[in-house]
């Protein structure tokens, strides 16, 4: 189990890093580096449409919705870090206080009623990064990181018996591993096995919770997808990440499409092409997607401004061709199915005349670099 143990360590902390970091980097001055490096990674898994999906979204990151739980989740991003990071730094000092004084193993404070409230908070300050950028290989990594922190656990619980015998077996018999004892009852209803049953009934449980995620997480995007304000045709999907009416949606589309350089750039697009198209209030910075050139040497607004009080007449229109595996898609499989997209032409039209106000070629890509970043 020692040689395990060598493996697990590393590999949990490798998964916990990639959950973390991109969203430690993205909002860093290091951004531009790290994703010329992280950028290449993410782009071959678009190589295969059997690994494709995994770079996506499965809840909005820059749209608001019609329901009230999909606005909130990413709120509760901040205090799930700021809660882990604090009961991290608890189990830390508890540990090292020990350490130092050598009063044997710890079982007061936090430890009094979980056995490793570390890996909880962990966990907790993973669940946060996940419910801020949650990509499915995300959602992937994050499960994987729990399934080795339960195995990691239960090594370490094993040399501790060894260690401290009955006093260590009368602690466990007090305790939760992760959660309150009463909480922890529902775990020991799961059969232990040795030997080499156990690694063949782990690698089966794990491979059974990551479909489970996975599943869970094409569920939360088909319901994501139905609450934003949406428009959908055969070869087009139009999406707004404000909250419009039906008529304000599709009065900006058909405006836009009025201009002869939108149906020229258009047409000019391969004839099996699907389109995403984003509709914004004119005032809104959104990084994620490609709509605003940035001038040399002049930083701009470089983070979200998203005004729930903006001009309800004026929008920009942005025309993208999805990059997709699968270009028969339709309606809302082109988002469910795009990997990417290619900006085409961005219009600015006012609704309330139906005109346009002006038209511009959008930058390829956004700030970052030719990367998958959130489609809604």
């Amino acid at each position: 189990m020692v040689d395990l143990k060598k493996a697990l360590v590393p590999a949990a902390w490798f998964f916990y890093v990639i959950i973390v970091f991109e969203i430690l980097f993205m909002i860093s001055p290091f951004a531009l580096y790290y994703y010329s490096v992280y950028g290449d990674w993410l782009n071959l898994l678009h190589s295969s449409s059997a690994t494709a999906w995994m770079t996506g979204f499965f809840l909005p990151h820059f749209s608001r919705t019609s329901s009230p739980i999909l606005n909130v989740l990413p709120k509760l991003s901040k205090p799930l870090v700021l809660v882990g990071a604090a009961l991290f730094m608890v189990g830390f000092v508890q540990i090292y206080w020990t350490k130092v004084r050598r009063t044997g193993a710890v079982a007061g404070g936090l430890y009094a009623a979980i056995r490793h409230p570390q890996y909880l908070a962990l966990a907790i300050v993973g669940l946060g990064t996940l419910l801020h950028w949650p990509r499915f290989f995300v959602l992937i990594m994050f499960v994987t990181m729990l399934y080795l922190y339960y195995f990691l656990a239960r090594w370490e619980e094993e040399r501790m018996v060894e260690k401290y015998g009955e006093p260590y077996l009368s602690y466990q018999a007090q305790t939760g591993m992760f959660f309150p004892r009463k909480l922890s009852l529902l775990f020991k209803r799961f059969p232990v096995f040795a030997g080499k049953k156990r690694i063949a009934v782990s690698v089966v449980l794990y491979i059974v919770l990551v479909t489970m995620a996975v599943g869970l997480g094409m569920v939360l995007r088909n319901y994501s997808l139905s609450c934003l304000s949406s428009l959908y045709m055969n070869d087009t999907a139009v999406l707004s990440p404000a909250l419009l009416t039906d008529t304000e949606l599709r009065t900006a589309f058909h405006t836009a499409k009025q201009s002869k350089s939108v149906r020229a750039r258009l047409n000019n697009a391969a004839e099996s092409a699907r389109f995403l198209v984003y509709v914004v209030p004119i005032e809104w910075r959104l990084p994620d997607l490609p709509m605003e050139v940035e001038q040399k040497g002049h930083r701009g607004h470089r983070g979200h401004h998203v005004s729930t009080d903006f001009d309800r007449r004026l929008y920009k229109v942005l025309f993208t061709r999805a990059r997709t595996h699968a270009p028969a898609m339709t309606g809302k499989d082109i988002v469910k199915k795009a990997y990417g997209r290619d900006p085409i032409i961005l219009a600015k039209v006012n609704i309330e005349t139906r005109r346009i106000i002006g038209v511009e070629t959008p930058p390829p890509h956004v700030r970052w670099g030719d990367i998958p970043t959130p489609l809604f």
